[in-house]
């Protein structure tokens, strides 16, 4: 395995809990921030790179691609094609820096150490629920080991459903799942990129570690708002419906109320409208005994 991961973020449009995350995560890990002009002056933050992610926007291969995009989903399309989008970035900024893998985090997911100090078993892994009910069909990037393969193989699903539409098939019952029968429009989510991380794992394309499965007493977080975890909703004990985190030790632990034991934590995911918890001082003061 390759032992000199670096972070890659994409993200476009500054917002404070994106400074704070990679002041936080560069302290054990070196960042490459691929986003517009607004957040290149993060770049003066140690350990992090800016990548002008207009340099991959025009590649004829992710214009191509979206033109061919089309949004089943009730969030907006401009939304989920970014979302779709970064894959493609990814592939090409690989490319470009000669990396073998890279490690990728959403804006809003913190590291807690140096991802090259964790175990890989897998040359991609990344975070595969438990998909609760039978329409879920979502894994999960935000905490994700990647390379050139898998974003090859993601590609290809995504011409083989948008394009060429020879796989559409395998996200059609969702589609009709999240339909309105009366309004024919859809709604509660629908098809993003989490669809597509799900079947390349599904339809055995891609064979992935899965980082919500402990390893080592070590897990990653799938989100700070609630207790799921690798095998039950409410896996982890929550307070105020979110995650409660031990402070108490050298690493931050979360208990796993099924195995009645502590698991120390790789991430901590601030989704949704928990990111304001990344912004405060006070969150950064706690983590100051384990950030070093």
């Amino acid at each position: 395995m390759n032992k000199n991961i670096s972070i890659v973020i994409i993200h476009t449009g500054y917002q404070d809990y994106l400074k704070h995350n990679l002041e936080i995560t560069s302290l054990n890990n070196n960042i490459y921030l691929i986003g517009d002009q607004s957040i290149k002056h993060l770049e003066q933050i140690n350990n992090v790179t800016f990548i002008n992610i207009e340099k991959y926007r025009n590649l004829d291969l992710i214009k191509k691609c979206k033109l061919h995009f089309k949004n089943y989903s009730s969030n907006s399309s401009e939304f989920e094609w970014l979302c779709f989008e970064r894959v493609f970035i990814l592939k090409h900024f690989l490319i470009d820096y000669k990396l073998n893998q890279i490690f990728h985090i959403d804006s809003d997911n913190i590291l807690l150490m140096n991802i090259n100090n964790y175990e890989f078993k897998k040359e991609i892994a990344y975070c595969l629920n438990k998909n609760f009910h039978k329409f879920r069909m979502s894994h999960s990037i935000h905490s994700g080991l990647l390379n050139i393969n898998f974003c090859d193989k993601f590609i290809e699903l995504y011409q083989d459903i948008y394009i060429n539409k020879s796989k559409l098939n395998l996200i059609q019952g969702k589609i009709n799942y999240h339909t309105d029968k009366n309004s024919n429009k859809f709604i509660n989510g629908g098809i993003c990129d989490m669809t597509l991380y799900y079947l390349l794992v599904e339809q055995k394309i891609l064979e992935v570690q899965n980082l919500i499965q402990p390893n080592n007493d070590m897990v990653f977080m799938m989100n700070i708002n609630n207790g799921e975890g690798y095998n039950y909703q409410e896996q982890y004990f929550t307070t105020n419906n979110q995650i409660r985190l031990n402070f108490n030790n050298k690493f931050i632990s979360i208990y796993d109320i099924i195995k009645n034991k502590y698991y120390n934590t790789v991430n901590i995911h601030f989704q949704g409208g928990s990111k304001i918890l990344l912004q405060s001082q006070d969150l950064k003061n706690r983590l100051s005994h384990i950030l070093i």
